[in-house]
């Protein structure tokens, strides 16, 4: 049976979710171009008319996992403009109900910091600078903090969100008691840096 015919985005958007879905069940090792045309039922010529190497497809796939996070992060904190611990709660949520697979995922890449494979350490050191830079206005505000500060504190921040995530991951934590545990490291920050700036 021939497969449909798709437009050259619509294409690419079928490329990338079937990449997505090898990565959400097998991780980054499991990605290339011979498991996506066979798991796509596309020849390989066709994926490097999209791709011109690996390093292109792995970057294109994390972008892809990662726009949705980033969207719903952005519209929370949007939506909640003047209340952080409102907003860090809903974001924190927005994580806790992703994919586990994908948040893994995700995480692998965030967390990356080997020099030995580079794409994935550019790939980090951009996500990495795009979350934090999500939350630095709302801290500076916030906490009274420089923007150095505030990225440094947002960075801390985002480790804590991840390191509830892998706990619910590892269902030693239910995602209630995580959003109640964040929820309350941020609280004492906040309220931390307050007493501090009240001396």
């Amino acid at each position: 049976m021939a497969r449909p015919y798709l437009n050259k985005t619509d294409r690419k958007k079928m490329l990338l979710d079937t990449a997505a879905s090898i990565v959400d069940k097998r991780g980054w090792g499991a990605l290339s171009m011979i498991t996506l045309a066979e798991k796509a039922s596309v020849s390989r010529q066709l994926l490097y008319q999209n791709f011109k190497s690996v390093g292109q497809l792995t970057e294109n796939t994390a972008d892809y996992m990662f726009e949705d996070l980033y969207s719903a992060t952005q519209a929370v904190l949007s939506d909640n403009d003047n209340d952080i611990i409102q907003a860090i709660r809903e974001a924190q949520a927005v994580l806790l109900t992703f994919p586990p697979g994908r948040v893994q995922a995700l995480w692998n890449i965030i967390s990356h910091n080997s020099s030995k494979e580079q794409h994935f350490a550019k790939i980090s050191r951009r996500f990495r600078r795009l979350i934090s830079n999500l939350y630095t206005p709302h801290i500076m505000k916030l906490m009274n903090l420089d923007k150095e500060q505030a990225g440094q504190t947002a960075w801390l921040l985002m480790m804590s969100f991840w390191g509830a995530q892998q706990l619910v991951n590892d269902k030693s934590i239910s995602i209630e008691d995580a959003t109640k545990l964040i929820t309350s490291h941020v609280e004492w920050i906040v309220i931390g840096r307050q007493a501090q700036s009240s001396q």
